[in-house]
């Protein structure tokens, strides 16, 4: 490198900066270019970015981070496990907006819960019926065909009064 710094007219220091500062320069613009192309592939189909989805699903994950072990309930997010358009929009299709008082609820209102199926519903009020109401939410793991993994996604949208 000596001999071509020398023939160019330039000292051995003053070649190296500016071959640092040219590997600089095609390494910043290679990596404007990858940025400029990944920022239109990343899209979602319903043309949300995905930079923004994920910074949703963080503030949601924030937030239940945050929570304790009680059983009070949430709105934020549709379940851990929830797809991103549910996370964008803060919609379900099978999560109600406040938590329902299992002791009161329909099976109508029972269906709007995550993983409740009408024979789950109905299975639901008729357990009500013959044993009486639910004294703790985790009361409703005696219901036949709820487990700990329903119950789980249950949690944040039940509640007994």
């Amino acid at each position: 490198m000596l001999s071509v710094a020398h023939r160019s007219g330039f000292t051995q220091n003053e070649a190296g900066v500016i071959v640092f500062l040219a590997v600089a320069m095609l390494t910043g613009g290679t990596i404007e270019a990858f940025r400029d192309d990944g920022a239109q592939a990343q899209r979602l189909p319903g043309g949300q970015d995905v930079r923004k989805v994920l910074a949703a699903q963080d503030s949601v994950f924030a937030a239940r981070s945050s929570q304790t072990g009680s059983t009070s309930s949430t709105t934020e997010g549709a379940g851990a496990e929830a797809p991103i358009h549910e996370v964008v929009t803060g919609q379900s299709q099978n999560a109600p907006a406040a938590s329902i008082n299992i002791n009161r609820a329909s099976e109508g209102d029972l269906l709007e819960l995550p993983g409740i199926g009408p024979a789950t519903a109905k299975k639901i009020v008729a357990h009500r019926k013959e044993q009486g109401p639910f004294e703790r939410i985790e009361d409703i793991m005696l219901v036949k065909s709820i487990g700990p993994k329903k119950f789980e996604k249950l949690r944040q949208f039940i509640r007994v009064e």
